[in-house]
């Protein structure tokens, strides 16, 4: 039989991702994890404790997302959401969001508008359910005017997608122009999944707007990429028909129990996402001082450089900072991020950003 005929359009549309980085570090556990936007700090004590007094119950199943108010209204309270559990809905990783917003708003021919450029896996998922992915272009440093939106908007257009911190450029939509957005006919997505690190949330604009819907992890500032967590916020109407396409029982118990306690621990929260916002901005600076290193402004937990002033590929850079037990990301070539010189590093201790600075202008000053 020939298999290949039987595949589905979404098979033929989709692609596979490149996710070498996460196995190279994990393979090699005495490097600096700067390459995957995670936490580079332990999660939270009350975690740990919860996590581990759970274990001896991993024979049954967890409860469905739609009835752990508990997790629920805590999620809210969190975002600062007056209505309570009935605007926030879970995901297996925002990573399932983005794939359970297009299923849930999608037809063939529907238009997406998406900032190119923006986290890859919202130019891929639309595209298993008939989408298609209208690119909105920036200015040289990833800077968005109204009319960059409104200029692709056809008949078709459905959504808007875009991260705030943008991924991987990290500058932020003025808010201005997101309201603009909003005055559309169309679902607005807004990812804040490094929004501890911008203090730039739009959640008090949903009661306003019930096409907006955001999304959000606990990957980032919470330090739990490991147990899997997104989380979606919008308003009652918007949940109801989420919760239609998402997988029942989707998020793990350990999952589950692991969230409400640090939703339990904000402080040990908001503490890791100024210990990175310090190391940041003076990351930034210290970069910026480097003849030929372009820096841009970064609101997330990494910091996006341009090498093309130095003639240093980014390639060549990457593997010089590899050497010395840093791995980085090499974003050059991808979609919106033409050329060779584009290197993304995430932020890590205030010890190790010093390091890589100096690394990084003692390579330059030498080539």
């Amino acid at each position: 039989m020939d298999i290949s005929g039987k595949i589905s359009n979404a098979v033929r549309a989709g692609k596979l991702y490149n996710l070498d980085h996460f196995h190279h570090a994990w393979h090699d556990q005495n490097l600096k994890r700067l390459m995957g936007n995670e936490l580079l700090f332990p999660p939270s004590p009350k975690v740990i404790e919860a996590v581990t007094n759970i274990l001896p119950k991993m024979n049954y199943y967890p409860e469905d997302p739609s009835t752990n108010k508990e997790l629920l209204h805590a999620l809210a309270d969190y975002a600062g959401i007056k209505g309570g559990a009935d605007w926030v809905t879970l995901g297996n990783g925002s990573m399932e969001i983005i794939d359970m917003l297009p299923r849930t708003f999608l037809d063939a021919g529907d238009a997406v508008l998406l900032p190119c450029p923006d986290y890859s896996p919202y130019a891929r998922r639309p595209l298993l359910y008939g989408g298609k992915i209208m690119d909105v272009i920036p200015d040289a440093d990833f800077n968005y005017r109204l009319e960059d939106f409104t200029s692709k908007m056809t008949s078709r257009t459905k959504m808007i997608i875009l991260s705030r911190p943008n991924a991987p450029a990290g500058n932020v939509l003025p808010r201005k122009i997101l309201i603009s957005l909003l005055a559309l006919d169309v679902v607005v997505v807004v990812d804040e999944a490094y929004v501890e690190f911008s203090d730039e949330t739009v959640v008090d604009l949903l009661p306003e707007h019930n096409n907006l819907v955001i999304s959000r992890t606990f990957s980032k500032a919470m330090g739990l990429g490991g147990i899997r967590l997104g989380y979606v916020l919008t308003n009652p109407e918007m949940i109801s028909y989420i919760e239609r396409i998402r997988v029942p029982l989707n998020v793990s118990l350990l999952t589950q129990v692991a969230a409400l306690a640090a939703l339990e621990d904000t402080p040990y929260i908001w503490a890791n996402a100024q210990k990175v916002i310090e190391a940041r901005d003076q990351f930034s600076v210290q970069l910026s001082q480097i003849p030929g290193i372009k820096v841009y402004p970064s609101k997330g937990n990494s910091v996006l450089i341009n090498t093309q002033k130095t003639g240093v590929t980014a390639h060549i850079l990457q593997a010089k900072l590899l050497s010395a037990g840093f791995l980085t990301r090499n974003l050059s070539g991808g979609r919106g991020i033409p050329g060779e010189f584009f290197l993304r590093i995430t932020i890590g201790t205030m010890k190790d950003m010093r390091e890589v600075g100096n690394l990084i202008k003692e390579f330059i000053s030498e080539n």
